[in-house]
């Protein structure tokens, strides 16, 4: 997961805020079962060479990247740069800037689903049960690819229990 922090902000000095939405997905994700690999590269202070050859020899199946205004330009270059090196790699993009402006990211870039609404643990748990054939439709509050053509499935809902949320994977701490 490539994360933003939830209020983004320059800073001079580094400061780092621990992206826990997508560290929420990421363990939801892990106790269904799957594989997830944690990569902050902000805290980690990677790279953009870093990262695409890690990527490179990673290939995952599905990537989420977390954004935000300030940056979005800078990750539809780095979603059609994934896509050139892995086309059959899936990405997600999830945040405010996507919640606002869905439709906008799904036109500048090659990226398979955009998540709306603030839910994004739930609901990238969810596309994940659909691409596995164990959901038989997307949650409400994604926007997708079919045959080329782009669609959604309406208004996000903010109806998950917040409170059933486990505590992060250690792992990812």
């Amino acid at each position: 997961m490539l994360g933003q922090n939830r209020q983004f902000q320059w800073f001079h000095n580094p400061s780092f805020i621990y992206p826990m939405v997508p560290a929420s997905a990421a363990t939801l994700l892990k106790q269904k079962g799957h594989n997830v690999i944690w990569n902050d590269c902000i805290a980690e202070g990677w790279n953009y060479e870093k990262f695409l050859n890690f990527y490179s020899k990673q290939k995952p199946d599905l990537i989420s990247i977390e954004t935000k205004t300030p940056v979005i330009k800078q990750h539809w270059r780095i979603i059609n740069k994934l896509k050139e090196i892995h086309p059959e790699g899936l990405i997600v993009l999830m945040g405010d800037h996507v919640t606002a402006l869905p439709l906008e990211s799904m036109q500048k870039c090659q990226v398979d689903y955009v998540i709306t609404g603030g839910d994004y643990d739930f609901l990238l748990v969810e596309i994940v049960n659909y691409i596995e054939g164990t959901n038989n439709e997307l949650p409400k509050g994604v926007w997708y690819r079919q045959n080329k053509k782009i669609k959604n499935t309406g208004v996000f809902e903010l109806n998950n229990d917040l409170n059933s949320l486990p505590f992060i994977e250690e792992t990812l701490i």
